[in-house]
């Protein structure tokens, strides 16, 4: 399932029953006192593993390579690539995975810098225009924002959860202060510590694999 990590002769198994290709994108950024660093890409590689189980397919390494992030408002250990850089490499990614035989493209960005999502989507239907296979980008919080209501924070609530139940080993809660008033660093949303939990992160990262999954087949069945 994971990309980097299969023989051909299982790559081509995947072409032959489920060509579907998950590719995560994130940044390196800011993500308050609590979270890693890599959230945004850890979190959307996390979701595409858990998707590729219930359809099948392969999921690719992360792309850490993102712009309009929390180096814009000056916070350290964020890494902020140019718009061209990635609008150059989400082409190349998707001009190569349909050359490769992947009929079903799902790109998932962790990362939701408003600027960064629309320069995925744009480059998306450019190459879509080119290619056999169907491409769908997506972040996460797109397929939730209606009845759940996840609609995207900055290391709040949901994020929070999300990574309390997909890679708990990475959150630290008592990196942040003690004293309700206190103000978070970098951190946008509800506040975690008072309304984050595993649970709430596996009923949403449950309802996210299963719609990408569900998602991904639907667009498998139109490109025949």
């Amino acid at each position: 399932m994971r990309y980097e990590e299969m023989l051909p002769h299982q790559i081509e198994e995947a072409l032959r029953s489920k060509p579907i290709a998950y590719l995560p994108w994130g940044a390196l950024e800011w993500h308050g006192r609590h979270l890693a660093i890599g959230n945004d890409a850890l979190k959307a590689h996390a979701l595409c593993l858990g998707a590729a189980q219930r359809s099948g397919g392969v999921v690719l390494p992360p792309v850490w390579c993102g712009f309009h992030t929390m180096a814009l408002a000056g916070f350290t250990h964020t890494l902020e690539f140019s718009e061209d850089l990635v609008r150059q490499l989400a082409a190349e990614y998707l001009t190569q995975l349909d050359k490769n035989g992947f009929k079903v493209i799902v790109v998932v960005t962790g990362h939701y810098g408003a600027a960064h999502v629309k320069a995925l989507k744009e480059v998306a239907e450019r190459v879509g225009q080119r290619t056999r296979a169907k491409i769908w980008v997506l972040p996460e919080y797109e397929l939730t924002k209606e009845d759940i209501g996840y609609r995207g924070d900055h290391a709040g609530k949901w994020e929070t959860s999300l990574l309390m139940h997909l890679r708990p080993e990475l959150v630290d809660m008592s990196q942040q202060p003690a004293d309700p008033q206190a103000k978070l660093e970098g951190v946008g949303g509800e506040d975690p510590r008072f309304h984050a939990s595993a649970e709430l992160g596996r009923t949403t990262a449950q309802a996210i694999e299963e719609r990408l999954a569900s998602g991904a087949l639907q667009l498998l069945a139109e490109a025949g």
